[in-house]
């Protein structure tokens, strides 16, 4: 049976993503260098209370003003400067679904096409740091952070929103969605497959019709 475009596509990703990944994992250090900066950088802009931002390895730290209470070393609650994680591979893996996905339908001129959809996709990656860091911030730090802040229901809940549209959506689709981009002459024959592959089928099934006058 002769495998179909789609099949081989899915099945050629899945060997790709296999060997792309250790590659990756062992380059996210370097790779987590410019979204990391990208979003430290928005939020060093765009919020009084941020204090600087970090990388250690692929883990982003905020360091905020942002004051909440934690326990000490004697166990008595103290109050502490907030700095929240964000580790890069939770937003980073589009990088090396969009690689795979390029090889895989064997796209022309994948090595360029790849090199402009990184660049692309690191506003993406930067926009689900900087919400983690605000999810972590402004919604999670607690009474003593709410009180500091003072940000109203519907900023909370545009946060909240922003948060979950970077890791739900933007994360996984801005790749696939690229891919689409620089493939449409292979999307059109996924289609053209799809179409003509029911076709004989469809034609067996209709009943046989002749004249009622032929023996």
């Amino acid at each position: 049976m002769r495998a179909s475009l789609i099949g081989r596509f899915l099945l050629l990703a899945i060997v790709w993503l296999a060997v792309l990944l250790p590659a990756w994992y062992w380059a996210a250090r370097w790779l987590a260098v410019p979204p990391i900066w990208l979003a430290g950088t928005v939020m060093k802009a765009l919020f009084g209370w941020v204090d600087g931002f970090e990388q250690h390895g692929v883990t982003a730290v905020l360091n905020t003003l942002v004051q909440v209470r934690m326990q000490g070393p004697r166990g008595a609650d103290v109050l502490g400067e907030l700095a929240p994680e964000v580790n890069y591979p939770t937003y980073g893996y589009g990088l090396v679904l969009l690689w795979a996905m390029l090889l895989a339908s064997r796209t022309e001129r994948w090595w360029l096409k790849g090199l402009i959809g990184s660049l692309l996709l690191i506003p993406a990656q930067a926009w689900g740091i900087c919400f983690q860091w605000l999810r972590d911030v402004v919604l999670l730090s607690g009474p003593n952070g709410a009180a500091y802040l003072n940000y109203s229901v519907w900023t909370r809940n545009a946060v909240a929103y922003g948060y979950q549209f970077g890791f739900l959506m933007l994360t996984p689709v801005a790749p696939i969605m690229l891919w689409l981009a620089f493939n449409k002459r292979f999307v059109v024959a996924l289609w053209l497959e799809a179409a003509l592959e029911g076709a004989p089928e469809k034609k067996a099934d209709q009943p046989s019709t002749r004249p009622v006058g032929d023996s």
